[in-house]
């Protein structure tokens, strides 16, 4: 019986990845990027990381061959957190150099279509830029992207609306819809007898916390300037049903992406001074 083909990044040898660069067409690489910080009295710190590593492992054993994930990087931008004690923080310009790195790392292997994956909200500009500066370093197609419904919908948003008990302001951070992806994932670190509901952060004409409502700007405060406890949203509505629901959705459609994505061709640059 054949074995499943290896989707940890950094479980090939190197004359396996020689092998994996060598497909075609090649697989696409996996950079999950998340954070340690709160997420309520009912969560654990490793939040972020955790449904990170768990989608992108599901999605890598469906993928078949498909996708590389290599090791999340853990820490990320949380300094606004540092108010809840345990969060780490590491500045932005430490992480876009180290995150942009990491996938300049990888192209220069050959591989010709990475993801940034991003876990954690305030990482997201910094996965914007590091895919850009990959893309000018190398010439390679480097994205980002989430798995993170709380980060952004778009891979469940249709599933997200419909299935979810909480109403308007349900989810945003340590709030239904991560509460329940950590019930289906590692069910034994939530204290749901600890979630708290907190809901009704600022709601103004263009600008408001409350998903799915869309805002005209971005901005972000002091963590504890307007969550009690570290959440936004109401941890109480979750349930492992829908936590399951959420998880087999964003694992199927990230696969169905990836192979969308790795589609996109590599075309050659033009001159026009000449």
């Amino acid at each position: 019986m054949q074995a499943d083909p290896e989707w940890r990044y950094d479980r090939l040898t190197w004359p396996q990845m020689k092998l994996a660069l060598a497909r075609r067409p090649q697989p696409v690489v996996a950079i999950p990027f998340g954070a340690v910080e709160d997420h309520g009295p009912h969560l654990p710190l490793s939040t972020d990381n955790d449904i990170l590593e768990s989608v992108l492992a599901e999605a890598g054993r469906r993928a078949g061959g498909d996708l590389l994930v290599t090791p999340v990087i853990p820490f990320g931008l949380d300094e606004h957190h540092m108010d809840f004690p345990g969060t780490i923080t590491i500045d932005m310009e430490t992480c876009l150099a180290y995150v942009a790195q990491a996938a300049i790392s990888v192209a220069r292997h050959g591989f010709t279509h990475i993801f940034i994956v991003n876990g954690h909200g305030s990482n997201q500009s910094i996965c914007d830029l590091a895919a850009r500066k990959c893309v000018l370093a190398t010439g390679c197609i480097c994205a980002a992207t989430t798995v993170n419904a709380a980060v952004s919908p778009a891979l469940v948003a249709d599933v997200l609306d419909t299935h979810r008990a909480g109403g308007p302001g349900s989810v945003g951070h340590a709030c239904e819809y991560e509460t329940a992806m950590m019930l289906n994932a590692l069910p034994s670190h939530v204290q749901m007898d600890r979630a708290p509901r907190d809901i009704g952060q600022l709601k103004l004409k263009y600008f408001n916390w409350d998903h799915p409502q869309p805002s005209a700007y971005a901005w972000q405060d002091w963590w504890s300037r307007f969550s009690a406890e570290g959440v936004c949203g109401d941890a109480t509505a979750a349930t492992p049903e829908f936590g399951a629901l959420m998880w087999e959705t964003t694992a199927t459609r990230f696969v169905e992406m990836l192979r969308e994505f790795r589609t996109i061709p590599v075309r050659d640059r033009v001159d026009h001074h000449a």
